[in-house]
């Protein structure tokens, strides 16, 4: 059997959103790009995961006039920019990518459980916690990729041709 390649393009792209008095900063530490190669009949038939492949740290402040922070929470959210995953020869499902977030450090927030990739805007992170203006420790989040390993739905790449695929996954950070 020839060697089969499957690689998935991630474009990410950081945010800084600021209005009177919310300031938020969106910085991809590493990890924006990740690549699937499957060249192996494992891999073709378990799929493939690359935990805590990208991190993303988080700065998250909103102010009163009196220069005092509100309690507004904040959230991350991810989207694929397309409506499946685009190749030459044909597509892939938008779930053939499944998504999970995790804890790397810093102020509290709830970490999504796995999730096939869409292309509506899906949680990653929810109810973040501001970055103290005294002590500014940033919220550092992980997120892990898997490709056709069927944690949530089945998503098999058996049957599916080699070929050279790619999307854009588009992540929000905003508040809640």
């Amino acid at each position: 059997m020839d060697k089969f390649l499957y690689s998935i393009i991630f474009i990410f792209l950081g945010l800084n959103i600021q209005s009177q008095n919310t300031t938020s900063r969106l910085t991809i530490i590493s990890g924006g790009n990740v690549n699937f190669y499957v060249n192996s009949f494992d891999k073709y038939n378990n799929g493939i995961s690359y935990p805590n492949w990208t991190t993303v740290n988080i700065y998250f402040v909103d102010t009163l006039a009196d220069g005092s922070q509100t309690g507004l929470k904040w959230k991350l959210d991810a989207k694929a920019m397309a409506n499946n995953i685009g190749g030459i020869l044909g597509n892939l499902p938008l779930n053939t990518i499944e998504l999970e977030a995790a804890d790397g450090g810093g102020p509290s927030a709830a970490y999504s459980p796995v999730f096939a990739l869409q292309n509506s805007d899906v949680s990653l992170v929810t109810g973040g916690t501001q970055t103290d203006l005294i002590i500014p420790v940033l919220t550092t989040v992980n997120i892990t990729y898997h490709c056709g390993k069927s944690l949530t739905i089945a998503n098999s790449l058996f049957g599916k041709p080699a070929d050279y695929y790619s999307i854009d996954i588009l992540l929000t950070l905003g508040p809640e």
